[in-house]
């Protein structure tokens, strides 16, 4: 049988090498399991071309090398989307200093969310162009690249109040286009985890 002097030095052993990993792995993420990968094998964002309240063009080639927020809205719009975006700019105010992320918000309502309108709209927010974009462009493919590319749910419904149907969810892409998650934008768990995922994807690539 072992000693007590022995057992204090193994015991001893051990709690120095869970100090070890404490300090030296946890805080690298070493041992986390890396976001899933979404959609089809391959899926990637692309392609697409909009125009963004600047009057800038933005195409699937901004969002190499980013990681990237997507969600869609409209500016009349008096139900979800007021308090989704204050739920976005929070989102904005936190990483609009983060030089690879951005964030892609899509008109569902081109026909009124002209570049102008998008501009006074982005205002408001205090939106960075080069960081927040809101982006307009022709209307089926605005659905299409909502539908087939970012893979959220998108209806276009005009008919009942000329309310537009549309997704509260933002989808999160990363520098390689790929697709890593859906995030509720009313549900406060669901923000904190885009946080934590947007924080976790800025590491994954140097």
């Amino acid at each position: 049988m072992m000693n007590k002097k022995t057992l204090y030095f193994i015991g001893f052993f051990v709690v120095l090498l869970g100090i070890f990993y404490i300090f030296i792995f946890a805080g690298t993420g070493y041992g986390k399991q890396p976001l899933p990968v979404l959609g089809n094998p391959g899926h990637t964002v692309g392609p697409f071309s909009f125009v963004d309240q600047a009057g800038d063009s933005v195409s699937q080639e901004n969002l190499n090398g980013k990681v990237t927020v997507v969600n869609y809205f409209f500016t009349r719009c008096t139900g979800i989307c007021p308090k989704m975006n204050k739920n976005m700019d929070k989102i904005y105010e936190d990483f609009k200093d983060d030089p690879d992320f951005q964030i892609l918000s899509n008109t569902v309502d081109p026909g009124n969310d002209s570049v102008p309108v998008l501009a006074k709209y982005a205002e408001q927010w205090g939106a960075n162009p080069k960081v927040w974009k809101f982006l307009t462009g022709p209307r089926q493919e605005l659905f299409d690249v909502a539908v087939h590319q970012y893979l959220l749910s998108v209806a276009d419904s005009v008919g009942v109040n000329d309310q537009f149907v549309h997704t509260q969810f933002f989808a999160l892409v990363d520098q390689d286009r790929r697709i890593r998650g859906f995030y509720d934008g009313l549900q406060q768990d669901d923000l904190d985890k885009l946080k934590k995922d947007i924080r976790a994807l800025e590491k994954e690539q140097p």
